[in-house]
């Protein structure tokens, strides 16, 4: 189990009895966290384990797993809202205008019902699918695949012909990030190390070290790869993966990068299955030496690499003996 689940559980059972204030409630996720791990044998350092827990509490209220009264307590959802993810919502959009013409308002409300958030108390899963609306519109936009007129989205006149290998493919995708975020936390640090290693060979780097460093206490850094490029510059580059369903968020990423500077890495590689929130790729954008890779990235080296999906009868299709 990671430790990012580990702290997920002593959170949500720290206030399974009663509400707690933020710092009763990460103290009390502390002193399990500090049992399991030392049990283990492990000997944490309590103020890195206490940024991780409210790292991982902010994400968890995020998300709407717990709530905050407004007496500042913390409690557990009464109900948990809809976990989306972006690959989902953007084959809907596609196979809805593809339908016809429709206007922002009418996907909203298309997907609202189609995914279910209007049915659960919380605003957080309806605010994350407005959000995946309108990063996947102004994405679909740019790459030619929508035109915008008059207020209405529809499939440009150019790709109408290709709509159903458009389709086919967000299909591909769909199912691709599904199986590998099904294949668990471990699974996905190797899946993508390895990736990785193929990718970066292929643009010419020749890769002398490739391993997941494992364990609670790897220090924020869940993988390491050394390489020379033709000249003989050598290169160390730092990863973290996160196989997750919700967005990563820019306190995690800006924990990553000052373990890639205390670590003296010469770049990091922040790896999602999911997406980033718009402050975490602001702040990726404004770092030269650490990049986000999110679930579509991923998805596109995966096909450029043939590790994960291969090209069968000229189709790309899921390698279902990897995932």
């Amino acid at each position: 189990m990671s430790i990012h689940s580990k702290i997920y559980r002593a959170i949500l059972s720290s206030i399974e009895g009663a509400p707690l204030s933020r710092r009763a409630l990460i103290e009390a996720s502390l002193i399990k966290l500090l049992a399991y791990l030392r049990k283990s044998g492990a000997e944490p350092n309590e103020g890195a384990l206490r940024g991780q827990i409210g790292a991982v509490l902010n994400e968890m209220t995020d998300t709407g797993v717990v709530m905050v009264s407004n007496d500042g307590l913390y409690s557990p959802a009464s109900t948990k809202p809809v976990l989306l993810r972006a690959e989902s919502c953007e084959r809907e959009i596609v196979a809805l205008i593809g339908e016809g013409p429709k206007s922002k308002a009418e996907i909203r409300l298309a997907l609202e019902n189609r995914f279910g958030t209007n049915k659960t108390p919380t605003a957080r899963d309806d605010n994350m699918l407005y959000s995946f609306i309108g990063q996947i519109l102004k994405r679909l936009l740019g790459l030619g695949v929508l035109e915008l007129k008059d207020g209405c989205y529809s499939i440009a006149p150019e790709k109408e012909a290709r709509l159903e290998d458009i389709n086919g493919m967000l299909t591909l995708k769909a199912e691709f990030l599904t199986r590998l975020h099904s294949k668990g936390g471990e699974f996905f640090e190797h899946y993508f190390l390895t990736l990785i290693t193929k990718y970066l060979s292929k643009q010419g780097k020749t890769v002398e070290e490739s391993y997941v460093t494992g364990g609670s206490e790897d220090g924020g850094i869940d993988g390491v790869i050394r390489t020379v490029d033709g000249l003989g510059f050598r290169e160390v580059i730092m990863i973290q993966t996160k196989n997750r369903i919700e967005s990563t968020n820019e306190t995690v990423v800006r924990a990553f990068y000052g373990a890639v500077c205390a670590a003296q890495g010469s770049r990091g590689i922040f790896a999602t299955s999911s997406d980033f929130h718009p402050g975490a790729r602001r702040l990726l954008d404004g770092i030269d030496n650490c990049v986000g890779v999110d679930g579509e990235k991923i998805f596109k080296m995966a096909i450029e690499c043939q590790y994960g999906i291969k090209k069968r009868h000229g189709k790309y299709i899921i390698d279902y003996k990897l995932l």
